[in-house]
């Protein structure tokens, strides 16, 4: 009877051993995701004494789609200016607002942030 537990008991862990992990995040995402870590947001103030070129207008977006799904936070819109803004090519941000709209196509409710992506000299 011990022999017969013993087996079952490995042929059970044997079929763990062929579990794999499934994710919906692929490297290429971890690496999209956290690009804008290293691109900081500044206020008009801290630029005065700094050297940088503005690469231009770069907006990010926070979309709410389906009713059920909770608002959208304007941290998530930062971090999508942010993660555009390192695609340009940029290490700064001189963020101009974040609106809160209703009702716009695709979204029950969106928060646009818009500002110049900037590259700041260290």
């Amino acid at each position: 009877m011990r022999v017969l537990g013993m087996a079952l008991m490995a042929l059970a862990l044997s079929g763990c051993a062929q579990m794999g992990l499934d994710s919906n995040v692929s490297p290429a995402g971890i690496k999209d995701y956290y690009k804008g870590n290293n691109v900081k947001l500044y206020g008009r103030d801290e630029l005065k004494d700094v050297n940088y070129v503005s690469l231009g207008t770069v907006e990010g977006e926070a979309c709410q789609v389906e009713a059920n799904e909770p608002p959208p936070k304007d941290a998530n819109a930062r971090s999508d200016i942010r993660r555009r803004a390192a695609d340009m090519g940029a290490n700064g941000i001189l963020l101009d607002r974040c609106i809160r709209f209703a009702d716009m196509p695709g979204c029950l409710e969106q928060v646009l942030c818009s500002g110049q992506a900037l590259k700041v000299s260290e």
